[in-house]
């Protein structure tokens, strides 16, 4: 018999053996048998209200921004972890925007303050109240001037502190500062009725809304409340079958101009020139009075005449039951948009000045008069609560060397910022969810903080602080219990018992008090000062800064959920861009991610260039909130690649406020180019090769629906299948999304990806398409790539559909894929074994692969996981499951109740938060 064996003695059964156990030891390593570890740790005593397992639901209100919106907080054994809407809350109405929503995240930020230093120390409580108290006696008595400065502030206890503080200190003065205040709201309104305020938008009695610049639906002072309003008319199922009708006249594409029935694209400087021809039409045809008193105006740049009658037309049809808004920074432009709502009747019924808003507090020129203090050393004592000005004023830097000359400088920030990098002393708040509070959005109404878990650091709220230094030490509760029974309590209910008043009003979060209104003020015609037309052709181009809907100013800048949620309109994560139309991209050489600097005077920024459809000619869309450098590791974009290894080009994108006094800019092209982080690379329905109108999003117009609702919809017969259909013998779950009121807000993505534990895969996998959102938004453009239309723009949510015949299924070798019996395609985690199949065979292509671990070594971020929900590791497919664990939660309620689960009682994650 002879022999196998080769040069090295072993023969081929034996090499054979010795493959196949060498591809059984690589098919163990590629699977993860490594069990969680897990610590059990019972109550010593249990408390009687609480059962482990469970959750408990606590009324709150936001602090993200000045909006106050009404929250709902779930805490599961003492940890917040998902925050929702309060529908008793008359603003928000259970709506809750995306950065509301992954505040619970900046709870959990590991790089938060951990206590009080001085002057770059570690120190006590008590030390530094000492030391402050002293340094604060000092000044007073030599009377130094003492200066605090906030961003705007709508709590009714914190500003009782703070004038208690003034008391304790005579020289003291609040300065209140924000870059995105619409003080020229409050501006005009001194002009035209002689009283600075903020009126109460109804958008909800509009039939008519024409906004010039103002993103009401995205940024602009409280989008949520706005949201709920608009979308109140936007119901196709109305029994009067009438839709509002939106204009939307702004110079770069914004979400709420995307949702606009018509939307008119002009650049900056042509804006007080339209809302002139505006005004002088509506004043024509309604007070020729007021026209003659009007200022001439030329001919409305890139605005057709026709348009503008039109939309006269409109308002004046819509008399009482219309309304003009303005975002502008321009007071004229805001005069001429009072002017125009006096003239259509729209004071008192859809622009409520009775009862107006307090969520638009503060200006930058009220820190431009205290950097002229500071530079003039008037100023001895400077204290800081949330605001930050060497980062988003367009003088940081002259700020932050200013602060190094005050005697005492204070900040009370809870989280690392630019402003308190300088501070000697640093003193920082709790978060809201830690600690109690209130707020006062608007007159008439009062909202509840509570804190739903003890500080995670050494941090003290400001109020507290504040007292603490003014001689009067109280606990923040026990402070705010005594506000709202002298202040509250007796517009509320003079006769009855303050005990039950205040239980009921932690139980809803929020107290109405409807005779609370002011004598609305008279209108009268202000004069217009027109500025001077510019000699010659101007040079450059001209420039526009915005908020975005995830990172607004840039407060949660660390925030990884809201550094990864595409933006709603260019689709693009970690990082900013500077957009430009095609023609203008065009014309200066550009393409998507090239490097451009922009420049004005002495300030330059570089950032990639984004070709952007629906942005006027010769414009520059810029935005804002990114660029931070001392709010933590996310903000600065360390966890994950640099754009470009060059110290010229922050990985965390460029800070636009540097740009904030420019109307126009110089570009300059650059030889690098960067693959920019996009969710989203296929922009129209029309196929750019064929021609071929893929139809992803089916549109059609109001008259031809009111001739025949299923007017470009059409739908194909039924499908006969060769196999049996399924049979639902109880419940089978189904979602309906409603386009007509889907504004493209990304509510949802980040309610989805908070409830549901969806990691944040950095900057890197987005750029290669890895992210893993298990709802996105797609937002097509009109017209093809050779000749788009960014006037029209539609909004397609997708996620798993949960398809009967789902195709998914039968190519999975595992059965890792399954159907339920109540018509859910779910996922066996621990069956899958990553060979993405299924993946392949998705039609809609919303199934997501973990390509790695990704990170949860930050355990203090951990605690904001939901424990109803398995953490996914590497090479498992992941989508939607219709929050199933919601499903079983209501079923188990319904048993232990004796019911039946009721219509309507279950609702996923992305709608119970959506704002529309």
């Amino acid at each position: 018999m002879t022999t196998e064996s080769g040069a090295h003695g072993l023969s081929r059964r034996e090499f054979l053996q010795a493959l196949s156990a060498s591809f059984a030891t690589l098919g163990l390593a590629g699977c993860d048998f490594r069990p969680p570890r897990e610590a059990i740790v019972p109550f010593l005593v249990q408390p009687e209200e609480v059962v482990p397992g469970t959750s408990r639901w606590y009324a709150s209100t936001c602090a993200g921004c000045p909006a106050s919106c009404g929250l709902l907080v779930k805490s599961r054994d003492g940890r917040p972890i998902k925050i929702e809407g309060n529908r008793a809350h008359p603003l928000s109405r259970g709506g809750v925007c995306a950065r509301g929503q992954a505040t619970v995240l900046d709870l959990y930020d590991s790089s938060r303050l951990r206590g009080p230093t001085m002057r770059g120390e570690k120190a006590t409580w008590a030390d530094a109240d000492r030391a402050i108290q002293d340094a604060l006696g000092g000044i007073r008595d030599r009377g130094g001037a003492i200066r605090l400065l906030t961003g705007p502030l709508v709590s009714l206890s914190l500003l009782a502190a703070i004038a208690r503080f003034q008391a304790a200190y005579p020289t003291a003065r609040h300065v209140v500062y924000s870059p995105l205040a619409p003080r020229a709201i409050l501006d005009a309104h001194e002009a035209t009725h002689g009283a600075r305020l903020l009126p109460w938008y109804r958008f909800a009695r509009a039939r008519v809304v024409v906004s010039l610049g103002a993103d009401f639906l995205g940024t602009w002072i409280s989008p949520v409340e706005y949201t709920k309003d608009w979308a109140a008319n936007r119901v196709l199922s109305s029994d009067e079958r009438t839709l509002s009708w939106h204009v939307q006249i702004e110079s770069h594409l914004s979400v709420t101009g995307a949702n606009a029935d018509l939307r008119l694209a002009i650049p900056p400087s042509a804006e007080l020139s339209v809302a002139l021809s505006l005004v002088r039409r509506l004043a024509l045809a309604s007070d020729p009075g007021i026209a003659a008193r009007l200022p001439s105006s030329g001919p409305a740049v890139s605005v057709p005449v026709e348009a503008l009658d039109r939309i006269a037309r409109g308002l004046l049809g819509a008399r009482g039951e219309g309304l003009v808004v303005s975002g502008s920074p321009d007071r004229n432009v805001q005069i001429l948009a009072n002017i125009a709502n006096h003239l259509c009747g729209n004071y008192g019924p859809t622009v409520d000045i009775e009862r107006p808003s307090f969520q638009g507090e503060g200006s930058v020129e009220a820190a431009d008069e205290l950097l002229k203090e500071m530079e003039a050393g008037t100023v001895d004592a400077l204290l800081l609560l949330d605001a930050n000005p060497v980062y988003d004023h367009p003088k940081g830097a002259a700020f932050r060397e200013a602060i190094g000359r005050i005697e005492l400088s204070v900040s009370l920030t809870g989280a690392p910022d630019e402003t308190s990098a300088a501070m000697r002393f640093r003193c920082p708040d709790t978060h809201f969810l830690e600690s109690w509070g209130d707020a006062r959005p608007r007159a008439g109404l009062y909202a509840v903080l509570q804190p739903l878990i003890r500080p995670l650091f050494d941090a003290r709220p400001a109020l507290e602080s504040l007292l603490a230094w003014a001689g009067e030490p109280a606990l923040a509760h026990d402070f705010l219990r005594r506000e709202w029974k002298e202040k509250v309590f007796p517009r509320v209910e003079p006769n009855g018992e303050f005990e039950a008043f205040w239980t009921e009003a932690l139980q809803t979060g929020v107290v109405e008090v409807g005779s609370e209104r002011t004598e609305a003020p008279a209108f009268q015609l202000p004069a217009l000062e027109l500025p001077e037309a510019p000699q010659g052709r101007p040079e450059g181009i001209e420039i526009v800064l915005y908020p975005t809907i995830a990172l607004a100013s840039g407060r949660q800048a660390n925030n990884p959920w809201l550094q990864e949620l595409p933006d709603p309109i260019t689709k693009v994560s970690w990082g900013n861009v500077a957009s430009f139309s095609p023609i203008t991209a065009r014309w200066l050489g550009l393409e998507d991610g090239r490097l451009v600097r922009l420049s004005s005077g002495e300030a330059s920024i570089e950032i990639p260039a984004h070709v952007q459809p629906g942005l006027p000619e010769g414009v520059a869309a810029v935005a804002l909130g990114h660029g931070r450098w001392e709010a933590g590791p996310i903000a600065a974009n360390y966890p994950v690649e640099r754009m470009l290894p060059i110290p010229t080009l922050p990985a965390a994108g460029a800070n636009g406020f540097v740009l904030a006094r420019a109307s126009r800019v110089w570009v300059e092209s650059l030889e690098e180019k960067i693959d920019l982080a996009r969710s989203q690379i296929y922009d129209y329905q029309v196929e750019p090769y064929t021609g071929h109108d893929r139809n992803f999003a089916r549109e059609t117009t109001v008259a031809d629906w009111r001739r025949d609702p299923a007017a470009g919809n059409p739908h194909d017969p039924p499908h006969r299948s060769l196999s049996p259909e399924n049979v639902y013998p109880g419940h089978k779950w189904e979602m309906a999304i409603d386009l007509n009121r889907c504004t493209g807000c990304s509510a949802c993505l980040v309610a989805c990806q908070a409830e549901n534990n969806v990691p944040v895969v950095g900057r890197s996998e987005v750029a290669r398409g890895r992210d893993m959102y298990w709802i996105r938004i797609d937002r097509y453009y009109g017209g093809s790539p050779g000749a788009p239309d960014g006037s029209r723009v539609s909004f397609l949510p997708m996620l798993c559909q949960h398809c009967d015949g789902a195709p998914c299924e039968p190519v999975c070798p595992v059965l890792a894929s399954v159907h339920s019996s109540e018509g859910i395609n779910m996922m066996v985690y621990n069956r899958c074994v990553g060979t993405r199949f299924c993946d392949n065979n998705c039609p809609y292509k919303v199934r997501r692969f973990n390509w790695f671990d990704y990170a949860h070594a930050d355990t203090v971020q951990n605690l904001a996981l939901n424990p109803d929900i398995t953490v996914r590791s590497r090479g498992v497919m992941e989508k939607c499951s219709f929050c199933f664990q919601r499903i079983s939660d209501a079923r188990a309620r319904a048993r232990d109740e004796g019911r039946g689960i009721a219509d309507g009682e279950i609702k996923p994650a992305c709608v119970e938060s959506c704002p529309g």
